[in-house]
């Protein structure tokens, strides 16, 4: 018997790598003071936290010069030179662009002039009798009767100030020298910064993992490398959609015919880079100028059509989706540290606000002490689906758990439903059940809002249940009202093939076991959710085999007190730990003549599990299958070939209690099982799906093609994998059809008796291998 302590905790349940309680008052105190020393200190950090910004944007740059076998002096200067030239090509346009706006202003001053004076006409009217008329004389209405409510007052003396409004010529320098050495000063700050972060990168991230770190080199370099990932993607994908929304709006402007139009469009790419108000301080100039040079309201009307269309298009329809993926921050958090980082650092901080929060949740997701940044700010799910399923069943919200019921049967389908995702959630509530028993109307809640969600599927998928005058199999909650659910849940996934009659816990309690109807009943399941259920399991399975001699029982334990339990020490028939494994083995006892052998010929062409012991051999190092594997791998020109087995539920592989030997084709092996085709994979490092996957990796292996093996009865019972520590550079069709051919010679050899047994009898399945 397992030690309860060892058992794994329940899905949803918090285990965050190991990491002690955070002190909530350090760290508030810690997060406190750092925003006091950012604030204060903002005319050091804002010029090192763009230096940085721009270091993660040019560092790509930098590494492709490098391979050019420059000097690394001379890329950097190079990269910077040419940001530097990009940033003085653009404020060249803009300014080149403004003069000639400024030479053009006076030809528009006689049409404004016509669009007031015609605005004046339309509203004010003639005589005095408009809307704009009337409002001004009740307005000087009012401030008569105000004035003459203040005429009894004495007069207060004017004060008289003296100012010297004739500006000498040192302080009109002074001024502009103010307004201009602001802005260069940090823009030099920045650019000296900017060279000594991409000079030093190196050895200033092994001071800053040195510092950081702890010792915990592996974690803090995942934080870094994650950092940098998602910040370059980030600033690449901005700079992508920036970049076409400037040359669709300048481009939509210059058709709609509004003057310098590659200047509104330019200024649109960079006042993007302000969130939120950027675009619109960027387009009131382009409204201005609209309103200027059409004499009618078609020009201004057009480009304000085409910058509506434009923000709601790429707001609600292409930036969530880049920025989402790219940065893993929800809008929210992004409308958030716009604001909090705006009034730290003012114009600049808006700039900045993405890029400094995407680090901050990647710390959160490493550093304990920062997770609630993680979880406040990032797009990821803070749920799992099967705890805000489960979270729905508890408010009682029945019509948005249908919802999510609905969501992933039509991704996936219902049985995967029931058990990833209804069972994991009745778990959860039988684990809230052991920590306060006496909250019934928290069950009574979940249980009623999930028999809900149960009967919307049935309806929506169109399930009918096999009618009968007599249940031929019976699901029973075997102690609570969470138990009934369980057993609900089997039901209604076997109800379409049987006649199910699904009971509550009350019908095998002490007093009642003895009325159970078993007429015409041939399995009954007895679901558990709770630990501790052996010796109330075993009660009720001795007497139903008590009262109906043959009947079959199956143990259904949902819960890992009971993973081990053997059919022998519960006495029942069968033990299943989950419903898929519970739906199979009331189908497998169903196929069964009644009260009588099982028909073996009729389910299982190669025979039952006693005869599938070839199959076990092929995972075996030893004897002819071995042999049989060395000419597969001389034939297919590569080091070794394999065979895996696929598992079943309790570990063991097609009716055997032995796993199949682990090597690092098992991952490749069970995706070509579960799909039923040929997976080839060239080169594991560059493949995505198995890039980072640890058998793989710690086998050193570097190519792997996996082919089911399928039995007589049209089952896949396994894959044959051929594998090698070279990457190869193509495995064509050819070369998968003979793969296929060879495993199809394998199992008919199997199957005819052509490949001995490990035990030496020398007879294969159709030689009386055959033991009941």
């Amino acid at each position: 018997m397992s030690d309860p302590h060892d058992t794994p905790p329940l899905v949803g349940a918090v285990n965050y790598k190991g990491a002690p309680p955070t002190n909530t008052l350090v760290t508030a105190a810690f997060i406190g003071m750092t925003i006091v020393v950012l604030y204060l200190g903002a005319g050091i950090f804002v010029p090192l936290v763009l230096a940085v910004l721009l270091a993660f944007a040019l560092a790509p740059v930098v590494h492709r010069l490098r391979r050019l076998h420059l000097p690394h002096i001379v890329a950097v200067l190079l990269a910077v030179l040419l940001a530097g030239a990009v940033l003085s090509t653009i404020g060249y346009i803009v300014a080149t662009q403004l003069i000639k706006l400024a030479g053009d202003l006076p030809r528009y001053q006689t049409t404004v002039i016509e669009k007031f004076t015609a605005l004046q006409q339309t509203l004010g009217g003639e005589g005095g009798t408009g809307f704009l008329s009337s409002f001004g004389d009740a307005i000087g209405q009012l401030q008569g009767q105000l004035e003459a409510a203040d005429g009894a007052e004495t007069t207060r003396p004017m004060p008289v100030v003296i100012t010297n409004d004739a500006a000498g010529p040192l302080a009109m320098v002074q001024s502009v020298l103010s307004s201009v050495l602001g802005p260069l000063t940090t823009a030099a700050i920045v650019a000296v910064f900017l060279i000594f972060l991409l000079l030093e990168r190196e050895d200033l991230r092994d001071r800053f993992l040195k510092l950081v770190s702890r010792g915990d080199l592996r974690t803090s370099t995942k934080v870094m490398n994650e950092a940098a990932a998602r910040v370059g993607r980030y600033l690449l994908v901005q700079f992508c959609v920036n970049l076409s929304y400037g040359v669709v709006y300048g481009t939509g402007l210059s058709l709609i015919g509004v003057p310098n139009a590659v200047l509104w469009g330019l200024l649109a790419a960079i006042f993007r880079y302000i969130p939120f108000v950027g675009t619109l301080i960027a387009s009131s100039i382009p409204f201005t100028l609209a309103f200027a040079v059409d004499p009618g309201w078609s020009m201004l009307l057009y480009s304000v059509a085409l910058f509506a269309t434009l923000e709601l298009v790429t707001t609600n329809a292409i930036e969530p989706r880049l920025y989402g993926s790219s940065t893993g921050l929800s809008p929210l958090a992004v409308l958030v540290a716009a604001m909090f980082w705006a009034t730290l650092w003012g114009p600049i901080g808006l700039i900045l606000s993405t890029p400094i929060t995407v680090c901050l949740v990647v710390l959160g997701r490493y550093v304990p002490q920062l997770q609630f940044f993680e979880t406040l700010l990032g797009s990821e799910p803070v749920l799992e689906p099967t705890e805000r399923f489960y979270q729905r069943l508890v408010a009682g919200n029945t019509v948005e758990a249908i919802e999510l019921a609905e969501e992933y049967v039509g991704e996936h389908d219902l049985q995967r439903f029931y058990q990833e995702i209804a069972m994991p959630a009745l778990r959860l509530a039988e684990a809230d059940l052991d920590t306060n028993a006496n909250d019934v109307a928290h069950r009574r809640r979940v249980v009623e809002s999930l028999s809900g969600v149960v009967d919307d599927l049935d309806d929506d998928l169109g399930r009918h249940a096999v009618e009968a005058e007599k249940p031929q199999v019976l699901c029973i909650g075997g102690r609570t009202e969470l138990d009934g659910s369980a057993a609900l849940l089997l039901g209604r996934l076997l109800e379409t093939e049987y006649a199910i009659s699904v009971m509550p816990p009350l019908a095998v309690r002490q007093e009642s076991i003895g009325q159970l109807d078993l007429e015409g009943v041939r399995v009954v399941c007895l679901c558990y959710l709770g630990e501790s259920m052996r010796s109330y399991l075993r009660y009720v399975a001795r007497r139903l085999h008590r009262r109906q001699p043959g009947l079959v029982v199956i143990a259904c334990v949902f819960n890992d007190d009971m993973a081990t339990a053997e059919a022998g020490e519960l006495n029942v028939d069968m033990v299943a730990r989950n419903i898929e494994e519970a739906a199979t083995a009331v189908r497998v006892e169903m196929a069964e003549p009644e009260g009588g052998t099982p028909a073996l010929e009729a389910t299982d062409p190669l025979g039952a599990a006693a005869d599938m012991a070839w199959i076990r051999q092929l995972a075996r190092p030893e004897g002819p299958v071995a042999e049989r594997l060395r000419e597969i791998a001389v034939t297919m020109e590569v080091p070794v070939a394999v065979v895996d087995l696929r598992q079943d539920e309790a570990g063991g592989s097609n009716g055997s209690s032995t796993p199949a030997t682990p090597h690092g084709a098992s991952t490749v092996a069970a995706l070509a099982m579960s799909t039923g085709e040929v997976v080839v994979v060239t080169d594991v490092r560059s493949d995505a799906r198995f890039s980072a996957d640890p058998a793989l990796l710690e086998n050193g292996i570097g190519f792997c093609v996996s082919v089911p093996l399928v039995g007589g009865d049209g089952e896949i019972v396994g894959a044959l994998s051929l594998l090698d520590q070279e990457a190869r550079s193509s495995f064509g069709a050819e070369d998968a059809e003979k793969l296929s051919l060879l495993a199809l010679h394998l199992m008919q050899d199997a199957a005819n008796g052509h490949l001995a047994v490990a035990n030496g009898s020398g007879k294969g399945p159709g030689e009386g291998s055959r033991s009941h």
